[in-house]
């Protein structure tokens, strides 16, 4: 049985407008918000080296993408994807560190980051090939709570806003 073109068609349109998606991870329970390029039906993400955090994606691991629509900004899709490494000799290398360049928003010297991105350590570029599988969608959202408690971070404000 092949993949469902409605199913493609819905996870392209939802990426291409989102500049955030949330991975799913069911072990431990959680969700990180991470910002991404979609280019050519593939997501790329850039993490580590000040960017984001890395969410420590292994090769063939699925993982639950959920896209919120930028209109009402309620979730859209949930859909499963394979993550693998992406790394300097692979063939989508170029493409997807130029759109990755576009996207991030003030970016110190995007000529160079992709270079940079490769010969630095601390980067770590993902690919997540969606399956074409749907979890939840327009018709068909869990009721559920997806209240969750905040990720922990080591970041502070020094003093109390007025």
């Amino acid at each position: 049985m092949g993949r469902d073109a409605g199913a493609d068609a819905l996870i392209a349109e939802a990426m291409r407008r989102s500049g955030l998606i949330w991975l799913q991870s069911d072990d431990p329970p959680r969700r990180r918000a991470l910002w991404h390029a979609w280019v050519e039906d593939t997501a790329y993400l850039l993490t580590g080296g000040g960017e984001q955090p890395d969410p420590g994606l292994g090769t063939g691991e699925a993982v639950h993408v959920v896209v919120r629509s930028k209109d009402t900004e309620q979730r859209l899709v949930v859909f499963t994807a394979r993550a693998s490494r992406l790394l300097p000799d692979n063939e989508d290398w170029e493409t997807a560190t130029a759109e990755l360049a576009k996207k991030r928003l003030n970016l110190h010297d995007a000529a160079h980051a992709p270079h940079r991105w490769a010969s630095q350590d601390g980067y770590t570029l993902y690919r997540l090939e969606p399956t074409g599988e749907i979890t939840e969608g327009p018709g068909n959202y869990s009721d559920r709570s997806l209240r969750a408690a905040p990720v922990d971070t080591v970041a502070t404000t020094i003093n109390r806003r007025r």
